[in-house]
């Protein structure tokens, strides 16, 4: 129980997805993808446990926007480190009072429009959690500003949502919205609100703000830590699409991990867009910058293991087969895992339709090899230690029944390695754009995507187990884990099913 007799004059705070204790990446990945079919005392006891607080109401990790926002306001001289609180949901309320000048709230996906999440979403009847908690606690900040009068900002990954639904901001309470890294525009809307000076409804931050990134004070949530920013390179359904490439310092960046370490985190997330790129120009990898920056993350003692995220498969097949081998021994701690798992967008298999999303992805390749390039790099992957964790895009924008197809050969082809393939719907980053729903989804579409998740049945049990099991988890909890996924694979066939029969009546 919290009883805190701190008077923060900001208070930061995520949704309950991101307010909670994961050991592991994919638990919660897991978690924003989930609706409220499965109950919530299931995924507040087991999915989604409450992420600890001390006893004055701060989180023992929390997103590493916030933190990042964090230690921005302190190290500026905006505030005081005890005028800034890092909270929970739960923790919210007894730290909300008249002192309190702003409350930030940041979210990764506050109405439900994520890309992978709405493919779970249009699958499954209920509501995403991630869209749930957030109104949820959304109305109750609403409440309380009625009465405290604070001032609310909307922010994080998701701030998009909000951008395009404004009538949705004026339901929620939000007084204003920020879009971007907040450490250079974020601290100075805060600045102005609490010197009562006029700010605009939004601010966004177009740049990386890499030169003010100060070290985070305190954990992040996953242990996440930020390698690079941006990506740059243009896909149509990424927030990031036109934002450069630029990297972390290696000073900012082994101290954020020995931060972490220190407050008890002992597995870690690479926090990037393209993990191989770490250093680079442009598109061309810089080998050699990547392998010092690992060789001295190796001497951090106290790590389990470090989980990758994302990659870009023409990142992979500019390296050796032994530069990968190297980079893959750099990785291991104390614990073995087996499943070193890196996420690489393939999206379809017709490179020139890709291509036509995202111009410059498979750059400084041919876009017409790119069924090659895929399956050239599962196998490069595969070979040096890492397991290949791929998704595809169903409703790409100029998408035919033959995309699909080829989509399909493809597939196929990769199943024949140890590698898994998610399969989303599109879903427009901008207003206007079509949606790909249920409703667009032919017999085709639906062959792939069963096709999709038999790989997937096969594979992601073990995965998981195994990552859970590097990064600290309980058997008994790795145990009931698998047993809910088990009957989360019953019901995906059985909806497989009923939706080949509604398709042939059509």
């Amino acid at each position: 129980m919290v009883n805190s007799s701190l008077k923060p004059s900001v208070i930061l705070v995520a949704d309950r997805t991101l307010s909670s204790n994961y050991k592991i990446l994919f638990e919660g990945i897991f978690a924003t993808m989930q609706t409220t079919k499965v109950p919530e005392l299931a995924m507040k006891l087991l999915v989604s446990p409450k992420m600890p607080t001390d006893s004055q109401g701060r989180a023992m990790a929390v997103p590493l926007g916030l933190r990042r926002l964090e230690a921005a306001l302190i190290e500026q001289g905006v505030l005081h480190e005890d005028e800034v609180v890092c909270t929970t949901p739960e923790a919210l309320e007894s730290l909300l009072g008249p002192w309190v000048k702003i409350v930030g709230i940041s979210s990764s996906d506050p109405l439900g429009q994520g890309m992978s999440n709405t493919t779970t979403d249009k699958f499954w009847s209920g509501e995403l959690y991630t869209k749930v908690w957030t109104a949820k606690m959304m109305g109750e900040l609403k409440k309380a500003k009625e009465k405290f009068n604070f001032k609310v900002i909307g922010g994080g990954a998701g701030a998009w949502q909000w951008q395009n639904a404004p009538q949705e901001c004026q339901n929620q309470g939000i007084d204003h919205l920020f879009i971007g890294y907040g450490e250079s525009k974020g601290v100075n809307l805060i600045r102005d609100l609490l010197n009562d000076k006029d700010a605009s409804f939004t601010t966004i931050e177009k740049d990386n703000t890499v030169g003010d990134i100060p070290k985070i004070r305190h954990a992040s949530l996953l242990g996440i830590i930020e390698l690079s920013r941006g990506c740059g390179k243009g896909c149509r359904f990424c927030t990031l699409a036109k934002q450069p490439m630029v990297h972390l310092p290696a000073d900012t960046i082994l101290s954020d991990i020995e931060t972490n370490v220190s407050q008890g985190v002992t597995s870690v997330v690479s926090g990037s867009e393209d993990f191989f790129r770490y250093g680079a120009t442009g598109s061309k990898i810089n080998f050699d910058a990547l392998h010092q920056l690992f060789t001295e993350m190796k001497k951090i003692k106290g790590l389990s293991f470090m989980q990758i995220d994302h990659a870009n498969i023409s990142s992979v097949l500019q390296m050796s087969d032994d530069q990968l081998k190297e980079i893959r021994s750099l990785l291991q701690w104390e614990k073995m895992s087996d499943y070193l798992w890196v996420n690489m967008g393939v999206e379809s298999a017709n490179g020139n339709l890709v291509a036509a999303n995202g111009a410059a992805k498979m750059h400084p390749f041919d876009p017409s090899n790119w069924e090659d390039m895929v399956k050239d790099a599962v196998a490069r992957l595969s070979r040096t230690g890492y397991f290949p964790v791929l998704s595809i895009i169903l409703g790409l924008p100029g998408e035919t029944e033959d995309d699909v197809e080829r989509t399909i050969q493809l597939v196929k082809e990769i199943s024949r390695q140890s590698a898994v393939v998610f399969p989303v719907f599109y879903e427009p980053v901008l207003p206007g754009e079509q949606r790909f729903t249920l409703e667009s989804m032919t017999a085709k579409h639906l062959k792939l995507y069963a096709m999709c998740y038999e790989i997937n049945f096969k594979h992601v049990p073990e995965m998981y187990w195994d990552n859970q099991r590097a990064g600290g988890v309980p058997w008994l909890k790795r145990a009931l884990v698998r047993l809910l996924g088990k009957t989360e694979i019953n019901a995906w066939r059985k909806k497989f099913r009923q939706l080949e029969t509604t398709l042939a009546v059509q």
